[in-house]
C-alpha cells in the first residue's frame, strides 16, 4: 500500500474566475494568497510574475481558470478551452523534441526564465492502470525510457476529445542515456542542413 504525504498548499486548485483575467493579474492573485501564509522563500509565483511581465503577449493573455500546479509548473485554462502551462525551465528533459505520445502543443515560447506551452486540454476521468501500461509501451517504442511513472500514475495521462491517449508531463519520458540524447540531437542537426 502506497502512502502519500499531504503538503498544505494555500493556493487552491480548480479556481474558476468570474470573468477571464489577464495572466499577470491571475498570477498576482495567487501570489498574494501564498504570501498570506508567510512563505519566506521566493515561490514559483514570484518567479512567474517577474518573468511574465517582460513578455507583453504572454502578460496580456487571458485565462479563465487556475487548474493547478506542480513542483515547477502552474497550469491555467484559457477562454478558448486550451491549457496554458508555465514552467521554471524547459519542461522537456534535455530539450527533447515533442513526440507522438506527448500532449499536442499548439504554441511554445520563453519569457525570461519561464517557458510557456499552449496545449490541448485533455480529460482524465476514470482512467486506470491499463492506460499507464499503454503509454509506457508507446514511450519505449519511440526509443525513450519511462521515468517516474508508476502503474498508478494515471494523473500524468489524459484523453483528447477524439479518445487519443497522451502523456501530460513530458518529464515522464526521458532519453535512455546521455548518449541517446546526443545522437538524437546530431540526427536532428543533420536533417536540417
Amino acid at each position: 500500500m502506497e502512502i502519500k504525504a499531504t503538503i498544505f498548499d494555500p493556493v487552491q486548485d480548480g479556481v474558476q474566475y468570474k470573468k477571464p483575467l489577464k495572466l499577470t493579474r491571475a498570477l498576482r492573485k495567487h501570489q498574494k494568497e501564498e504570501a498570506r501564509f508567510g512563505k519566506l522563500n521566493e515561490t514559483s509565483f514570484d518567479i512567474f510574475v517577474k518573468n511574465v511581465i517582460k513578455n507583453e503577449k504572454l502578460a496580456d493573455m487571458r485565462v479563465s481558470k487556475f487548474v493547478g500546479r506542480g513542483a515547477s509548473a502552474v497550469v491555467f485554462e484559457t477562454p478558448d478551452g486550451n491549457i496554458l502551462k508555465l514552467t521554471c525551465g524547459n519542461h522537456f528533459p534535455l530539450n527533447r523534441p515533442v513526440q507522438n505520445f506527448d500532449v499536442p502543443i499548439y504554441e511554445k515560447g520563453k519569457a525570461g526564465k519561464v517557458f510557456y506551452y499552449i496545449e490541448e486540454k485533455l480529460y482524465q476521468h476514470n482512467m486506470g492502470g491499463g492506460f499507464v501500461s499503454e503509454i509506457k509501451d508507446r514511450i519505449k517504442k519511440e526509443g525513450f525510457a519511462p521515468y517516474d511513472l508508476s502503474d498508478y500514475d494515471d494523473f500524468q495521462l489524459g484523453l483528447s476529445q477524439e479518445g487519443k491517449l497522451y502523456l501530460i508531463d513530458p518529464e515522464c519520458a526521458r532519453y535512455k542515456t546521455i548518449f541517446h540524447a546526443i545522437w538524437d540531437k546530431l540526427k536532428r542537426l543533420c536533417r536540417y542542413k
